[in-house]
């Protein structure tokens, strides 16, 4: 049962993997100003970020998030943040990422947009000095261009304190319409939840946006499309919201003639409503406008293989986008994937994912693709865990690689402990993981002795999946605590 289970799960991983924009290869100029080292990028975000936590509500839940210092008047600071950070309106903490120090809002100062614009701002007061955002031109930015995220991720079973992080990738659509919530950026950049309202910013160390938050499906899967709110959005708020002036923000020009980022990012509203012909039009308007925009017919060819049923169309669309761009990794990726599910071309995908990773390095779900191709349809269990391990050292909080990588020692390498460690960490960073309880509770039947554990692991995993309306899955699940004697 456990196999049977954890190759559907495996199946469905396979296509979540499919990238639907690029991920951080190689640097490009940005037109905003002076290109800066990786590293000095980094040490600005730090400089200016800061770590939100609001007072825990009457379930006990607390939100947390992120956000940036934009300026500073003698010793009042104020932060710019994303609204739904701070919904509560009881903040508890801010704390600033260079000392660890604690500062406590102060009193009446949150400023929330009254439209629907996800941003707010609030301040703290310190003696200390601490460097302000230099904010930058949001309407510079376009698809291809590096840019960079920061913030603080929520505590994990292994990571149990919140810690800075910064994550490189590239700009995937920009567009001048406001969507829902005002958010009209679009990057690859990999996201975690607790970052949101944290710092967005290009290559010149410039504040060009807020992030917000990162795009997911109906049964909570993620895009990999990440969402921010352009800068630029600000300054047509700043005086609504009575924030400080004088920052020099370029406001975002009023949208006349359709760009093509414009059907780029309406088709990703479509697609995960699972309006896959609208959002088909949508990307097709978008490749008529910018016949080079290399996203657009990658993601086009994604929409083919996994919603349209179009393998032929979509391995045209990934052939398109790297013949514009021989670097586009994601491209490589994604059409790797296609040749191996669609076309049973292993040999063409093992070369796929290959060239993804030569290309970049730390393309964390090329390693994940690969390995999981060496598992399942090469039987070379051992090259797999180590380009599971790769991943997972990439990318430490995604949750699937661990899942994946649980199976490959349970399954394979009799590695029990190891896949239970596995399975746990997977649960701590996605407590809405289905398959990861399954899983978990298949392992404590089967090979643990642990009968109430077990129960408690199929009753989580069957309230999931009704919950996500995934009643294939279900029906194991209610079959698993059948078989037990136990009720769900």
């Amino acid at each position: 049962m456990l196999h049977n289970i954890l190759l559907i799960s495996c199946l469905l991983g396979g296509a979540a993997n499919v990238v639907l924009v690029q991920s951080a290869a190689q640097a490009q100029s940005d037109p905003a100003g002076r290109v800066l080292p990786y590293r000095e990028v980094a040490r600005i975000a730090k400089a200016i970020s800061v770590e939100i936590e609001t007072s825990p509500q009457s379930d006990g839940s607390a939100s947390l998030g992120s956000g940036v210092i934009i300026q500073k008047q003698g010793d009042l600071y104020t932060v710019l943040t994303a609204a739904h950070v701070v919904k509560s309106g009881s903040i508890a903490r801010i704390k600033t990422a260079t000392d660890d120090r604690i500062h406590q809002l102060v009193s009446s100062s949150m400023r929330r947009s009254s439209g629907d614009i996800d941003l707010a701002i609030i301040q703290f007061r310190s003696a200390l000095n601490y460097p302000v955002a230099k904010i930058g031109d949001s309407n510079l930015l376009e698809p291809g261009m590096d840019i960079f995220v920061s913030g603080f991720p929520a505590p994990t079973l292994t990571i149990t304190e919140r810690v800075w992080v910064f994550r490189e990738g590239k700009v995937t659509a920009n567009s001048n319409k406001a969507f829902q919530g005002g958010y009209s950026l679009i990057y690859s950049n990999s996201t975690l939840p607790g970052m949101s309202g944290g710092a967005v910013l290009n290559k010149s160390g410039e504040l060009v946006a807020i992030h917000g938050k990162g795009d997911r499906t109906k049964l909570n899967q993620k895009t990999d499309y990440n969402l921010g709110i352009p800068i630029g959005r600000f300054s047509e708020l700043a005086k609504e919201i009575k924030a400080p002036t004088g920052m020099g923000i370029a406001v975002t020009p009023t949208a006349s003639a359709p760009k093509a980022d414009d059907f780029f990012i309406s088709a990703l509203g479509k697609t995960s409503a699972s309006n896959s012909q609208a959002a088909l039009a949508d990307l097709d308007r978008a490749i008529a406008t910018n016949p080079k925009f290399t996203q657009a017919y990658s993601s086009r060819g994604t929409l083919k293989y996994l919603r349209l049923n179009d393998p032929s169309g979509a391995l045209a669309d990934y052939n398109q986008a790297i013949a514009i761009d021989p670097k586009y990794a994601i491209a490589y990726n994604n059409r790797g994937n296609l040749k191996e599910n669609k076309l049973n071309d292993l040999g063409g995908a093992m070369a796929d994912y290959d060239r993804a990773i030569s290309i970049d390095p730390r393309y964390a779900i090329a390693y994940y693709n690969r390995a999981s191709m060496k598992q399942r349809r090469l039987q070379d269990f051992t090259g797999a865990l180590a380009d599971y391990d790769q991943s997972i050292a990439i990318d430490p909080h995604d949750a699937e690689a661990y899942r994946s990588r649980s199976t490959l020692k349970y399954l394979r390498l009799n590695d029990i402990q190891g896949a239970l460690a596995d399975l746990n960490q997977a649960i701590s960073i996605d407590a809405r993981y289905g398959e990861a309880y399954f899983n978990r509770g298949v392992l404590k039947k089967e090979k643990l002795n642990d009968r109430e554990g077990a129960i408690q692991d199929f009753r989580q995993s069957a309230k999931l999946f009704r919950a996500q309306r995934r009643n294939d899955l279900l029906q194991y699940a209610l079959k698993q605590l059948q078989d037990l004697g136990a009720r769900e």
